[in-house]
């Protein structure tokens, strides 16, 4: 039976049926309209290189259907087109960082010196092959109840990705949304000149980036707009305690922010977050 493995590396418990029925929009045996069953085969139409860390992947169908339009936030898992032991039987999940459409499917995936597939899809895969993805699942996806509350999304490193695919959905019905991206510096950030297009000629979005480590010729005050990390101190200052808050990343800037946010006295439900493991491991 094969398992799942994440982004982090860390094995599922559910098989890929248990997965489809768990998290999935649409059940592996319904016949919904877009939906499919299992694995189908995708083409990379693009490769684009976003920082010296992230590519992001394009695919469309093979068949040239027509694609399920994913929530955002939700992930795409895919499988490789290889016939080497190593990889055939190897599974993934990434989010989907685009704004939701039926045309194409994006994944942006940051390459690390351990991870067996971010390694393959960075130096082997090219436009033109072919890869297998299953439909979109997830539940870390926008609350429809709280809609009325400011939009907080606090972002990690490569945790941006399912946010923005949340900002594209929010930024024209929401009036007011903050948008934190905590990077190390210019080298390693990722959508840089995307954001920027998406805030152009916005006022109900605040886009607020953190360098940890700025290089010497980050600018502050252009490349970035405080230097250090997401804070209990600088969240009480500077966003709105009663919004409703989402936030993905590595997992101790994860557990940062929501430890934070508890002692801030923000309520559980206006809490939202993709974190890689037991919840109980996040609040420890």
């Amino acid at each position: 039976m094969n398992k799942i493995k994440d982004v982090y590396g860390k094995q599922s418990e559910y098989s890929i049926q248990e997965i489809m029925s768990k998290y999935s929009n649409s059940n592996i045996n319904s016949a919904k309209p877009m939906a499919w069953n299992g694995f189908k085969e995708f083409i990379v139409v693009k490769k684009i290189r976003e920082n010296n860390d992230v590519i992001s992947f394009y695919f469309k169908p093979k068949d040239k259907s027509k694609l399920l339009k994913h929530k955002p936030g939700q992930f795409f898992t895919i499988k490789l087109n290889s016939k080497d032991e190593k990889y055939k039987d190897e599974i993934r999940t990434y989010s989907l960082s685009m704004m939701p459409n039926e045309e194409f499917y994006r994944i942006s995936v940051k390459k690390v010196p351990s991870g067996l597939i971010s390694n393959y899809l960075h130096d082997k895969v090219e436009v033109g092959d072919i890869i297998y993805g299953m439909v979109p699942m997830g539940l870390f996806t926008i609350n429809e109840n709280n809609k009325e509350k400011p939009l907080i999304l606090i972002s990690g490193g490569i945790g941006i990705t399912p946010l923005i695919s949340m900002l594209y959905e929010e930024v024209e019905k929401r009036k007011e949304i903050f948008f934190v991206q905590a990077i190390q510096n210019s080298d390693v950030e990722t959508f840089k000149d995307e954001m920027k297009e998406i805030m152009k000629n916005r006022d109900n979005v605040r886009n607020i980036v953190f360098y940890s480590n700025p290089k010497d010729d980050d600018s502050l005050g252009k490349d970035y707009d405080f230097k250090g990390r997401v804070d209990y101190s600088w969240i009480k200052n500077n966003l709105p305690l009663n919004g409703d808050f989402y936030f993905c990343g590595p997992p101790p800037f994860m557990k940062g922010i929501y430890k934070a946010l508890k002692e801030l006295g923000v309520k559980e439900e206006y809490i939202n977050f993709e974190f890689f493991g037991p919840k109980q491991d996040m609040i420890d």
